[in-house]
């Protein structure tokens, strides 16, 4: 059977031959047999760092590697490695080593070497489980953009006591459905949802459901700003190497305290991973 990262050294090695054209998502979920929902996250957390900028840097140093072994013309590289434009492979050449191609090509002895800065990442005591759970009712307040979550949550709130919504049996769930890294500020959505026992009729908000089925559960305490961290380290550290196959769901969030009434360092979040 072959492992994730098997099925990944696949689709790099597919991008490194397809540098000249438009890379499909689809295609390259498809090389990796895993669910386009999820095929972001788990690629990310196998390369260290996001695809498109992986796929970028690539595209670079491979212009690098033309220009010293080869008699190319800088635009001829360009566009053979998936430039639009001479000028954006320019642009994106100086970034990645401080000199244009012109002066990479004019000094045979430069390194094409990227210096790469070594960055220390905390690693998260987390708690795990397995578990079965039954669909969940949910009243959800989604967002799309740059917007604050707390003012999110907030106005859910107001509306949920206004509404009489609000038991001790009520729990707060957050779905982030894009990944920040991959995908445009202006285009991410997230939920902020409240469990509800009755049907809404005419709410402002939306009734919507989370999956029941197989979770794989992971408790984490601490700042809800190091939450991208700690997805990847159970992505990196749990998912890929004990080749955990997905189902077709998002990842959720349940807050398990009030973070208004909690200290920073004290709040405690159950994130839901969907498994077969």
């Amino acid at each position: 059977m072959e492992t994730y990262y098997q099925r990944f050294n696949e689709v790099l090695k597919y991008i490194h031959f397809h540098l000249d054209e438009k890379l499909d998502l689809d295609k390259l979920a498809s090389i990796a047999m895993v669910s386009k929902h999820h095929f972001h996250r788990m690629i990310k957390a196998y390369l260290g760092e996001p695809l498109g900028t992986y796929i970028n840097r690539i595209k670079v140093e491979t212009g690098a590697k033309l220009l010293k072994y080869s008699d190319n013309s800088i635009s001829d590289i360009a566009y053979k490695i998936g430039y639009e434009t001479p000028t954006s492979f320019n642009k994106s050449f100086k970034k990645q080593f401080g000199v244009s191609p012109s002066q990479f090509r004019k000094n045979p002895n430069h390194s094409f070497e990227v210096i790469k800065k070594s960055i220390k990442k905390t690693t998260f005591s987390l708690d795990v489980e397995t578990i079965t759970i039954k669909p969940i009712r949910v009243l959800s307040n989604q967002t799309k953009g740059l917007v604050n979550k707390e003012e999110t949550w907030e106005e859910l709130m107001n509306y949920a006591h206004q509404k009489n919504l609000i038991t001790s049996e009520t729990k707060m769930y957050g779905i982030t459905w894009d990944d920040p890294s991959i995908t445009s500020i202006q285009h991410i959505r997230y939920d902020a949802c409240i469990s509800i026992v009755r049907a809404i009729s005419h709410s402002r908000f939306v009734i919507k459901q989370i999956a029941g089925g197989k979770y794989m559960c992971f408790t984490y305490q601490g700042d809800y700003q190091f939450m991208g961290d700690v997805y990847d380290q159970i992505f990196r550290d749990y998912i890929l190497p004990k080749k955990i196959n997905l189902r077709e769901e998002p990842l959720f969030d349940q807050l398990l305290n009030n973070y208004n009434t909690t200290p920073t360092n004290e709040l405690l979040t159950k994130i839901y991973i969907p498994i077969q």
